[in-house]
């Protein structure tokens, strides 16, 4: 026999030190190859070539596109699906515009105004009028993600310039810029989240999708009524109507200028003019999405991608301005602009760069300006921009200290989802077949697929071994489980299955809780579904780090949006995982036939109750650190849960109590149930929210068998699970 190598003698010596059997020699290496070299950097890899097979198959759709009737029949379906996806528009309502005050400066005036865009829910901003005899063209300009928004310094000069080159302008304050900022606190001249607006928007936005609702909505909608706005004035022309915005306000510019034909002429300023797909993401890459409302749900399937955005514009004038040429931004390009020359109009899309950071820069600044004079005035527009003396932010206030929220003025986003979030979920009695509309909401669809169960080694611990196993839950994704085995194992009694959104090994190692269930005598797995644990992505995302809120940003949720795109959903897939779970663990021979007790711990708790909602052969659950409820995430205004445990419409349906009064009449435990900060809930709180949980059980004569508890502090853990199993 040869010599044992380091690792295995350290191991062999652990077990003779112990009394544990050896396991033979080299039996720690021995097994079946892993799924992880077939299927490297799984999930995301899974969710990149599902995304790219329907943007090829759209891309041969939109190769058959040869003439200009089928390019605009190709536009209304865009703009069509577009709308669905922003969940269509409400009536428009008074606008009761206010001007707050009015400066006069050289060659133009500026007033501070705001308007109503739905009712009681203002918007704040500046109009720019040009000195001399109107009626003039008039621009709407949706800021950027900057937290000064139309009171940036290089905003105001896009501004002036164009006011001198005879344009009236609006710049106004998308939600959460400006003096809309939700968390500005004008006291402490800081915010109470993050400096970036982004998480402005993406907090309110995720919270939206629970609701039937989404934050482009709003948004678009805001600038669709500062148009109506400027069409109120006398100044403006109304047939000379255009949209200029710079970076995330260059993403809204597109969106708007889609969707509301009354624009006649645009500026994408470094807002997106790219092809979303494919992808593909490099090994160790920063994975990460756009903010929430540069998103559009189901895009993917709808085969609507950015660059049909920009098509929909034509043939209206659209100029396309970005920090540097680059490959992607030249192949977007030349596809907006072959659908420009299938118009017969190749002269009204045009490009520039900024050979600049990202900015909007004096060169992009004039080439803005000089688009709208040649489209609007027949005229080239100035060669230089002029020296500008800029205001200070108080001056172009148009509340007292520059916040809507310090001035208790009006509605927020917040507030508004708020009062729909009371209104939700609608009344209902229990479901014919809960499992059945769960099932549909969730998009959920039973694998059949053979499992593929892979054995990978097997551990000698005390009391007990862990078998380390891989099974497919579906093609090209794979479940790793750690099966712990009792050497004395308790009679007929049924496996524990084991999910904790932090991985199997989060309570898989000595002294923990699986290993307390094992030497207890019972057959328990610990599972990581797919993206969690041994198949976590190997990439960052961009704002990943020590910040509280950074969940917004993280790998996670750019995969939850990735499934969104597909009418697909990563909560469900990761269901999916734990239903496989059960099949694996009834089909072991050393497994009770009877069925299966569930624990799931965090996120995993949430997997668990939709696993025990759609299976029946799951006999039990208990649910530690669960969300209250998604009800809960829509009365606060921030929260820590993130985006892949949200369900997109769910509230329109129902919340967590009606999907546990599903599991009726079997045991039920929610242990400790946490808050949207993931704080433990009163238990007092937590028997208010699940009262139609508790009568749904006492209808099904099994009141007793549904209970909230609070986690104790005995030592022995094992023992108090042991006991609620």
């Amino acid at each position: 026999m040869s010599n044992p190598n380091r690792r295995e003698f350290i191991t062999q010596a652990g077990a003779l030190a112990s009394g544990l059997a050896l396991p033979p020699p080299g039996s720690l290496a021995a097994g079946a190859p892993s799924y992880a070299e077939e299927y490297p950097d799984m999930l995301l890899a899974c969710l990149a070539r599902q995304l790219n097979a329907l943007a090829e198959r759209w891309d041969q759709e939109r190769s058959k596109i040869t003439t200009a009737a089928q390019l605009e029949a190709r536009n209304r379906f865009v703009r069509e699906r577009f709308r669905e996806m922003v969940h269509g528009f409400p009536e428009r309502t008074p606008l009761n515009p206010v001007v707050v005050a009015a400066n006069q400066r050289p060659g133009y005036r500026v007033e501070n105004v705001m308007f109503q865009s739905r009712p009681d829910f203002w918007v704040t901003g500046n109009l720019y009028l040009p000195q001399g005899q109107g009626p003039f063209p008039g621009i709407i300009s949706p800021c950027g993600h900057y937290p000064l928004a139309r009171m940036e310094p290089e905003y105001q000069c896009a501004y002036i310039n164009l006011a001198l080159n005879g344009m009236v302008v609006l710049a106004y304050d998308p939600i959460g810029q400006g003096e809309r900022r939700q968390y500005w606190n004008p006291q402490t001249n800081q915010t109470e989240v993050a400096s970036s607006s982004t998480y402005e928007h993406s907090m309110p936005g995720q919270v939206l999708l629970l609701m039937g609702e989404d934050l482009t909505h709003y948004r678009i909608w805001d600038g669709m009524r500062a148009i109506d706005y400027l069409l109120a004035r006398p100044e403006v022309d109304k047939e000379r109507i255009g949209c200029a915005g710079h970076s995330g306000g260059g993403t809204l510019t597109l969106f708007i200028s889609a969707l509301d034909e009354r624009v006649k002429c645009a500026v994408v300023n470094e807002g997106g003019t790219g092809h979303r797909w494919p992808i593909n993401p490099r090994p160790g890459s920063r994975i990460g999405p756009s903010d929430v409302e540069q998103n559009l749900f189901p895009a993917a399937v709808h085969g609507v991608d950015l660059c049909d955005l920009h098509a929909a514009i034509a043939p209206r004038p659209l100029l396309s301005l970005i920090e540097n040429y680059s490959p992607a931004f030249l192949r977007a390009a030349d596809h907006i602009r072959a659908r420009y020359q299938q118009f017969g109009v190749p002269e009204k899309f045009a490009t520039e760069e900024a050979t600049d950071p990202h900015a909007w820069t004096v060169k992009l600044r004039l080439a803005t300006t000089g688009w709208f004079c040649r489209w609007f005035y027949n005229r080239p527009g100035p060669a230089h921009e002029p020296e500008f003396a800029f205001e200070l932010p108080r001056t172009l206030y148009s509340t007292p200290n520059g916040s809507l929220r310090d001035a208790r003025q009006g509605q927020s986003i917040f507030s508004l989802i708020r009062q729909k979030g009371e209104r939700l979920p609608p009344p209902r009695q229990a479901p014919a077949s809960a499992a059945e509309e769960i099932g549909k909401l969730l998009h959920y669809a039973r694998s059949s697929q053979p499992l593929g169960v892979r054995h990978r080694v097997t551990t000698s611990r005390k009391g007990y071994q862990v078998e380390k196993i891989e099974f497919l839950s579906e093609p090209g994704i794979y479940v790793p489980v750690w099966v712990f085995l009792p050497e004395a194992k308790a009679p007929s009694r049924p496996a524990i299955l084991y999910v904790n959104e932090a991985g199997k090994e989060a309570d898989g190692m000595e002294f923990g809780l699986l290993e307390g269930f094992a030497r207890s005598g019972r057959l328990v797995a610990a599972i990581d579904v797919r993206g969690v644990g041994e198949t976590r992505p190997p990439h960052s995302g961009p704002s990943e780090g020590p910040g509280q809120f950074s969940h917004l940003f993280d790998v996670e949720t750019a995969m939850a949006y990735m499934a969104w795109f597909m009418d697909r959903s990563l909560f469900s897939m990761r269901v999916q995982d734990v239903v496989r779970s059960v099949d694996y663990l009834l089909s072991r021979p050393d497994a009770s036939n009877t069925g299966v007790q569930l624990i799931g711990k965090g996120a995993g708790a949430l997997w668990a109750l939709y696993a025990a909602a759609l299976d029946s052969r799951i006999m039990s659950v208990i649910a530690e650190r669960s969300l209250l409820s998604f009800s809960s995430l829509t009365q606060v205004d921030r929260y820590l849960h993130g985006a892949s445990v949200f369900i997109r419409d769910v509230l329109l349906h129902f919340d967590l109590p009606q999907v546990a009064a599903a599991l009726a009449d079997r045991p039920l435990v929610l242990l400790s149930p946490v808050d949207p900060m993931k704080r433990s809930v009163p238990l007092e709180q937590a028997q208010r929210a699940y009262q139609w949980t508790q009568q749904a059980y006492a209808s099904a004569g099994a009141a007793g068998r549904f209970r909230i508890l609070e986690r104790t502090t005995d030592p022995d853990p094992v023992a108090q699970y042991l006991t609620l199993l």
